[in-house]
């Protein structure tokens, strides 16, 4: 079967009319138009060709699909000059920078830096034409959400959506790579199948358990901490609760249970009510309840607000579609970014692997394999699954570009990097879906969006407390062997990343798929909190009935630090701006950086080595912790200029501003970047680095707990005590053969 290019044609010629008659200089009329690339162009289409999914010829093919279902999409537009947006985001964090701390108005960005009002009108009638419905066009003009039956997505886009079945999974995708009119600044265009979606596979909360750390031997405690456990660990002192602050959560289905545990947690705890707003994206149908993500949800408010009790509002923006499709997602992120109301901080407790090049180049070779087509079933230990679920298409384009814009406005994604260790999710096994806290899946990718340069990679711990103590302390933290973090291989490191001691590891390739030239790329987690390990550890999250359970993972992690960045936020009247650019400057400095963070490494004498597969703790920042846990009385101190807590009025130590300027000193110590990758067709089971084997016992619930870590990150596939869910012989097949393909991505909470 095939589709006829006319009505594409004469959609074309509407769209071109429709920016011809269009006033000129409606938007940014002096910015240059973005340059998009001419090749495979046919007939006045352009093709898009990593928008379609690899291997489809290993999935049953039952034909056409319904031509009356209904699908949904997001267009993604360039928007006309990245430079002067990217010289303006400098400045923000850059003392003495014209617009250093100025930020933005969704509206202002959309005044200065927003797509033409022309682009935007041809886009609307192009879709239209088709018979598409627009949903919403976001505030800057880059983002076009539409949907319309499958007949009216086939004619815009070029394309035959067929209904395909993959052992259980039943989904409908373009058979070949959609077309869009030459002459728009089209990135990508989200939706067009619905392999690439979500299913819950986070352990989420589970309930029955105590409501603190109240298994003790001697004087080291386990069990579920509460806000004041963490207040005290963390040094969250009381003068700042986060008061003007709004905090927010992205998600999935209808709030109201989530609410309901809501209240029960503040009950319980002595907390204020929080007063909650729920936001569904335009075009999205009322949502309905949705029990296998209850848990996460109720996580994440109980986390954020429980660290910020003071805040005055929390912003829910949940979506309809349970499997948080990547569409679906675009929008609520869209939704953000354009709300004049938009919390400073937010919290994402979800991911999928990184975008991989889209072009691959040959010279990449030995560790360019022939890709594996997607989908496709693999053995795993145990059975059978589907692979490449975690790859995916365009996402990270389109969110990339929302979330930069979020960053203009001076607000902070947080974002959980995994529970999968030094992996991503690129299997999902029957009975345990990607692992999370039980298995590492090898792959060294890095899940997205914590791996973007606009987001904030909150990594995850393990947390002992110290009975009796008033405030609650720490007795032992170390990380957690599943949590997330690695090179991202293809991120350039951005500029608050340079200069990082330990942030070594060079990109494989840039994003047009050339070779690297041993440049350091962007590396995560940035920070961590508090995950638990799900066995002895984890946060009292309550249900709507007041049952309590412990709630764990990064997912805890990441509401956690939105909940204290709040405070940070609260403390300075308004706005520090995106959290990264400050949380590296203050961290560089070797004052600050004790100030400010607690070293989850071996050189605290209230930590312990460990790792998460690849990546093992080091002083300083490293791959599995970032620069640490917060001392937030610090962070407060050091970024907000407000003495409190350890820095109070009458406490010795002073409290400086750390000017942004700031940023070279080092910690002591420091390694050396790597000169090569090892070859992509072997596999190393041991490290050439020195070993140190540390033993730190801790008699939890009548067992020992042994940590075991080498003392140097390497790329070799050498193991901290992560449990890889795939056998040897499938490791580096799905490390760079799945990883090159790229397309097939799956969403996951964490």
């Amino acid at each position: 079967m095939s589709v006829s290019v006319v009505r594409p044609l004469l959609v074309v010629a509407a769209a071109a009319a429709v920016m011809a008659a269009a006033a000129p200089g409606a938007a940014v009329a002096a910015s240059p138009q973005p340059v998009i690339a001419s090749a495979n162009v046919v007939d006045g289409m352009r093709v898009l060709p990593t928008v379609v999914l690899p291997g489809l010829a290993r999935a049953t093919d039952h034909g056409p699909a319904a031509p009356a279902s209904t699908m949904s999409v997001v267009v993604a537009l360039a928007r006309p000059d990245t430079a002067a947006e990217d010289t303006y985001l400098r400045g923000l964090s850059t003392s003495g920078a014209p617009s250093y701390r100025q930020f933005l108005t969704p509206q202002q960005v959309a005044d200065r830096f927003g797509v033409p009002a022309a682009t935007r009108g041809a886009v609307t009638a192009w879709l239209r034409a088709a018979g598409l419905t627009v949903d919403t066009v976001s505030a800057s003009g880059d983002l076009v959400a539409a949907h319309g039956p499958v007949g009216a997505l086939q004619q815009a886009f070029g394309v035959v959506e067929h209904s395909y079945t993959q052992g259980a999974r039943d989904f409908v995708a373009n058979t070949a790579a959609p077309r869009v009119p030459a002459q728009l600044p089209v990135t990508t265009v989200v939706g067009l199948n619905t392999f690439q979606r979500f299913v819950p596979t986070s352990a989420g909360s589970r309930t029955g358990s105590a409501t603190s750390q109240g298994t003790c031997v001697q004087t080291v405690c386990t069990g579920n901490t509460t806000p004041a456990d963490l207040y005290g660990v963390y040094d969250e002192p009381a003068a700042y609760p986060g008061t003007g602050q709004r905090v927010g959560v992205f998600g999935e289905g209808d709030t109201a249970e989530t609410i309901k545990g809501l209240r029960q947690f503040e009950k319980a705890n002595g907390l204020p009510q929080v007063p909650v707003t729920t936001l569904l994206p335009p075009g999205d149908t009322p949502p309905k309840d949705d029990p296998a993500g209850d848990g996460e949800w109720r996580i994440d408010v109980q986390a954020s607000t429980g660290m910020a009790p003071g805040v005055q509002e929390l912003r829910l923006y949940f979506g309809s579609d349970p499997n948080l499709s990547d569409a679906d997602v675009l929008k609520m992120f869209t939704q953000w970014a354009d709300d004049p109301l938009g919390p400073a901080q937010m919290d994402a407790s979800f991911g999928e692997c990184e975008a991989l090049p889209g072009g691959l180049s040959p010279t990449l070779a030995p560790v360019n394999p022939p890709a594996v087509p997607l989908p496709v079933d693999i053995p795993v230990v145990g059975g059978s699954a589907v692979a490449g679920q975690g790859l995916g298409n365009t996402l990270q384009v389109a969110g990339d570009s929302v979330l930069k814009r979020a960053v203009l406005e001076g607000r902070t994604l947080f974002s959980s990097t995994g529970d999968t260790g030094s992996s991503c999710p690129v299997v999902f096994a029957s009975g345990i879906g990607a692992g999370n806290g039980v298995a590492n899946q090898v792959v060294p990718l890095t899940s997205y969006p914590a791996s973007s340069p606009y987001v904030v990679g909150v990594g995850g711990t393990v947390l002992y407390t110290t009975k009796g103590s008033t405030p609650t302390a720490r007795a032992l933290e170390y990380p957690w062997t599943f949590g997330g973090g690695g090179d991202t291989l293809f991120i350039p490191q951005p500029d608050y990343q340079a200069g990082t001691p330990n942030l070594v590891l060079p990109c494989l390739s840039d994003s047009t798929g050339t070779a690297g030239q041993g440049a350091a790329c962007r590396g995560i987690p940035d920070v961590s909190a508090q995950s638990g390990d799900i066995a002895t550890n984890g946060y009292a999250v309550y249900d709507g009935a007041g049952t309590v359970g412990p709630g764990g993972g990064t997912s805890l992690s990441s509401p956690l630090w939105a909940g204290m960045w709040a405070r940070v936020n609260g403390a300075a009247g308004g706005m520090t701006g995106f959290a990264n650019p400050a949380l590296y400057r203050v961290g560089k400095s070797p004052v600050s950086y004790a100030r400010d963070y607690f070293d989850v490494s071996p050189t605290e004498p209230a930590s312990a080595p460990g790792g998460n597969g690849l990546y093992v703790s080091q002083p300083g920042w490293d791959y599995a912790t970032g620069w640490g846990t917060p001392r937030v009385d610090g962070l407060i101190c050091d970024i907000a200029g407000k003495p409190s807590g350890r820095f109070a009025a009458g406490v010795p130590a002073a409290c400086p501003l750390v000017p942004a300027s700031v940023g070279s000193g080092p910690p002591a110590v420091t390694t050396t970047a790597p000169t090569s990758r090892p070859p992509a067709n072997t596999t190393t089971t041991t490290t050439k680095a020195v070993k140190a084997k540390v033993t730190r016992v801790a008699k939890v619930k009548k067992r020992a707990i042994t940590v075991q870590a080498a003392v140097q990150p390497t790329r070799t596939l050498a193991f901290t005590g992560a449990t890889p869910l795939l056998p040897a012989a499938a490791v580096l097949t799905l490390a760079f053969g799945l990883g090159l393909s790229r397309r097939a991505r799956r969403r996951r909470i964490h």
